[in-house]
């Protein structure tokens, strides 16, 4: 199957809406080895502009959806066709609502002590049929008990395993041990796993409607500011920037 993607300041996104990326994950749901799935935003974007590394993950992901209004922006001024923007939480709604009529397992990993258990809890209210395979949090202090955490992932055999570690650490645990998991489909899902926990209000539909979930957080969070002004950061920069281009990835 073939992908459309473009680049972004270098960095990889595929051209899908929200039916494409689902259709893409029930795709990697037939494949024998773990698929990856990124939702950077443009804070994520400008952070892979100093390093390398994170760019290059995103490049060899399987589906990198465009989980920021600054990046459907960016593409509607150079002519790329992104026609949507497609949040990770959205997606990781599907995917739940996937895994409850299909029977299958999820594992949660991240998060502070107590948040992937609250949320296990909350998803299995919500969709009494999937499989909670098993939760971890994010505070593993060596590599020792972050091998175990990995042992316990694949003793248990999810069938989704949600990383929720905050960018770019997630994405950067994923790629060194996809080899390694044993699961169909590794997703970052940053603080989604907050929202399932209750311990963060979801943006209202209207502020999702326009785009404007980063300004309804900073109403929330006005700490947030400084990592809020990676925003007009993105927009003077893809302004000036000609580092845009279409290509075709298989996936």
């Amino acid at each position: 199957m073939k992908n459309n993607s473009i680049r972004i300041l270098g960095v990889k996104v595929n051209k899908v809406n929200m039916d494409g990326a689902y259709n893409s994950f029930l795709a990697f749901m037939e494949k024998d080895r773990v698929s990856m799935i990124f939702t950077p935003n443009t804070e994520i974007v400008m952070k892979a502009q100093e390093d390398q590394e994170l760019k290059d993950i995103l490049v060899d992901a399987d589906l990198v959806i465009p989980d920021g209004i600054g990046l459907v922006y960016a593409s509607k001024l150079h002519g790329l066709g992104l026609s949507e923007r497609v949040t990770g939480i959205g997606l990781m709604d599907k995917i739940l609502k996937y895994c409850n009529s299909t029977k299958k397992s999820i594992y949660l990993f991240g998060g502070k002590p107590d948040v992937a258990k609250e949320a296990c809890e909350n998803i299995e209210i919500e969709y009494p049929n999937i499989k909670i395979a098993g939760f971890s949090d994010g505070y593993y202090k060596d590599k020792d008990e972050e091998l175990k955490i990995i042992d316990k992932i694949n003793e248990v055999k999810p069938d989704i395993l949600f990383v929720a570690l905050g960018a770019p650490k997630q994405e950067k645990w994923i790629y060194e041990y996809r080899k390694i998991l044993n699961t169909k489909v590794a997703m970052g899902v940053g603080g989604s796993v907050d929202v399932w926990a209750g311990k963060v209000k979801r943006a209202p539909e209207v502020f999702s409607k326009l785009g404007l979930e980063w300004l309804y957080r900073l109403i929330k969070e006005p700490s947030r500011i400084g990592r809020m002004m990676s925003l007009p950061k993105f927009l003077f920069k893809i302004l000036l920037s000609k580092d845009f281009e279409k290509e075709e990835i298989e996936i």
